[in-house]
């Protein structure tokens, strides 16, 4: 079949500015293996790597699928790629000089287009031959979308928008659907867990793991705090405290219905208000990942939401029974084999991390909670409900004491009384 040739006119956007970050200079040696790819390499940063190797087949594989089903050359796509190449090597912290252009260049073409195939399956654009094996055995899938939501293993979005605009198939309906949209639809398709569900379109990002971070976030408000309003809270008050505690002080902890966005907390007339939050193995490694992207960006941008809402959370669970509370409410699907595994992985996603408790997005939730703690009537009051009318039992106790002590009462007063008439 002959190649058509066709004009192409693209042009990249704005670079996005060393985004893309290289977390071995900034993780401890035994976190390092969480943020690594186990099957798939995309982007440079582990380009070559032994135990990736196996997967490069397929990829040339995939690019050679979809230049004869679109009718273009690879040389349509270098061409246009190499335009973009100062500016996408200046989205890595790393230059990659040791690469040469036509290897880095090669490199982007081959991977972008496996991302973009492989959401197009998921998306429902385009159904691939049955026998492909990496797209039909469910375990390998899984491990492929794990690697392409990590900080280390990404492409810029401005290459993939090239690549999929570009490559568009002219005879069918996926000419009307942007890159975003797409995205949202693989994910959810790909994962159906609440967490992901919360992923819908109108986000924008500076790479695959941005957008759809930039997705689950897009309601949010505020996002961010104004920094000019920062204001530092009582001296000795740092976060809020734990599950038990704020039972204790009154507070009732709610399974917030019908949210848009999983990580919109909210707290009125004495409840705290929180979506659901589904934990697989798919969606922690993608909240691990969002919140180190933050981490790396930190001092960039003010947008630390899944950082706040990690410390939220590590805030609220101190201990197993707190876990356990939480998913007795609905609040936490715990798909893990126990409370602790989460626990620990919690306190150790947020161990080191930074952020301005003072301008986040949950600055005045905060101050609001610690308020409320903060009034005696609303923990006495709490504290003699929780004695006296946790469980049927302590309640029947409770209304036994109060029974006793009526028929005493009544019985000094109707004794006191007759003696007053005998006397008269």
């Amino acid at each position: 079949m002959a190649h058509q040739h066709i004009e192409i006119n693209y042009r990249p956007s704005l670079p996005c500015r060393s985004s893309i970050f290289n977390l071995s200079s900034v993780l401890e040696n035994d976190n390092r293996m969480s943020y690594k790819p186990q099957l798939i390499s995309i982007g440079p940063y582990h380009y070559g790597r032994d135990h990736l190797r196996g997967t490069e087949e397929h990829k040339r594989r995939y690019l050679n699928n979809l230049l004869r089903r679109v009718r273009l050359r690879e040389e349509n796509l270098l061409s246009e790629v190499r335009i973009m190449e100062q500016d996408i090597r200046g989205c890595y912290w790393s230059q990659f000089n040791n690469m040469t252009s036509d290897d880095f260049i090669r490199m982007l073409v081959v991977d972008g287009c496996f991302v973009i195939e492989y959401l197009r399956f998921y998306g429902g654009v385009y159904v691939p031959n049955l026998s492909d094996l990496l797209r039909f055995i469910q375990p390998i899938s899984g491990i492929l979308f794990r690697d392409l939501m990590l900080a280390e293993n990404q492409l810029p979005l401005h290459l993939l928008e090239c690549l999929y605009d570009i490559t568009k198939a002219r005879d069918g309906g996926e000419n009307s659907t942007t890159l975003p949209a797409l995205v949202v639809n693989a994910v959810k398709n790909r994962f159906n867990t609440s967490f992901f569900n919360f992923v819908e379109p109108g986000g924008n990002g500076i790479h695959l793991l941005d957008l759809v971070r930039n997705s689950l976030i897009r309601d949010l408000v505020p996002k961010s705090s104004n920094r000019t309003n920062c204001k530092a809270p009582p001296e000795g008050i740092y976060g809020i405290p734990s599950i038990r505690h704020l039972r204790l002080a009154g507070i009732q902890i709610r399974l917030k219905e019908g949210s848009k966005n999983v990580i919109n907390v909210e707290f009125e007339k004495g409840k705290l208000l929180i979506p659901k939050l589904e934990l697989t193995d798919s969606t922690f490694p993608v909240f691990r990942n969002f919140v180190c992207t933050e981490q790396c960006n930190r001092y960039n941008s003010d947008e630390t939401q899944f950082t706040t809402y990690l410390a939220f959370l590590n805030f609220l669970i101190r201990t197993e029974e707190d876990m356990e509370y939480l998913c007795k409410k609905g609040i936490i699907v715990n798909w893990y084999n126990t409370n602790s595994a989460v626990v620990s992985l919690i306190h150790q996603i947020s161990a080191g991390v930074t952020f301005d408790i003072n301008c986040c997005y949950l600055t005045e939730l905060f101050d609001q909670v610690n308020k409320h703690c903060g009034k005696r009537r609303h923990t006495q009051f709490a504290t003699f409900k929780h004695t006296y009318f946790s469980t049927p039992w302590t309640f029947f106790s409770a209304m036994a004491v109060f029974i006793v002590l009526t028929f005493t009462i009544m019985s000094a007063v109707f004794t006191v009384l007759t003696y007053y008439y005998r006397g008269k």
